[in-house]
């Protein structure tokens, strides 16, 4: 296990530079692929997040969750959910999607995940300029707690590199596992308090067991966390049971990822 994880270690920081290109390149051949370029990197999360709005906020009449209107509330969660969604998916195809270029030169593998967490962060933080302006409108000034988003925003990388470690591996052994993540996907947002407050009241049977299973979920400490730092004036240590189960977790899920990782590093070419 050790030595898996000290290869791909060891190799994602021997290429970092040749990360950045790649996800660079990937995130302007995007841009040039439109008409409009990187108006749609602003207006793709700030479309899904005004659908959710009229849904939820309007048409259902969400009340405010506790003292926060339902709008803000709704972006700065959703801008955490913006970053885990598409680099799960998106790392499902990770190596599948590179067959051309492993093909036919030696390239370090385990590298590619990365690439596509890196690309995808960067619509994270055009989708957190949006939450910011919201925020600002809706009279929510700055504070010392926004650093927390830092915090959150690694805890968020290091759990989509983990599961895109694994799951780009998967893919190259069985193609029906990108097709159930996407429809997983879907399920996992509404167990996720991303468009929704999670914490079940006393009125629902059996509430105990359900708020306990929630937060299993890693997503629920990274978009609470990202809550809890704007509206809220906590930090992560203000959690700390929760913050071990979460690192915990990561770090079991980025040594399976390694594991498979050195296991099939020279089987690629041939699963194809």
């Amino acid at each position: 296990m050790f030595t898996s994880i000290k290869y791909v270690l060891g190799e994602n920081l021997r290429n970092i530079y040749r990360i950045y290109c790649i996800a660079k390149y990937e995130l302007l051949a995007d841009m040039r692929d439109s008409k409009f370029g990187i108006f749609w990197n602003f207006a793709s999360p700030a479309i899904q997040v005004l659908t959710y709005w009229l849904i939820f906020g309007v048409a259902w009449s969400r009340k405010p969750i506790g003292d926060i209107d339902y709008l803000p509330w709704l972006v700065v969660g959703y801008a955490a959910w913006w970053f885990v969604q598409p680099c799960i998916q998106s790392g499902c195809s990770a190596i599948f999607s590179k067959t051309n270029v492993i093909t036919k030169m030696k390239f370090p593998v385990s590298v590619l995940p990365a690439t596509v967490c890196a690309k995808e962060f960067f619509n994270h933080c055009c989708m957190l300029l949006i939450a910011f302006v919201t925020l600002l409108l809706c009279g929510h000034g700055p504070n010392f707690y926004w650093f927390g988003l830092i915090y959150y925003a690694l805890c968020s990388f290091a759990f989509v590199e983990s599961v895109s470690l694994i799951l780009s591996v998967l893919t190259m052994l069985w193609r029906d596992v990108r097709k159930l993540v996407t429809s997983l996907m879907r399920m996992l947002m509404y167990f996720s308090p991303v468009i929704w407050e999670c914490h079940f009241a006393d009125s629902i049977p059996y509430h105990d067991i359900l708020n306990f299973i929630m937060k299993l979920n890693p997503v629920y400490y990274i978009v609470n966390g990202y809550r809890d730092s704007v509206f809220y004036y906590k930090g992560f240590w203000q959690h700390p049971t929760l913050t071990l189960y979460f690192w915990a977790v990561v770090l079991c899920l980025f040594a399976v990822g390694c594991m498979l990782m050195y296991k099939f590093k020279r089987k690629f070419i041939d699963l194809i």
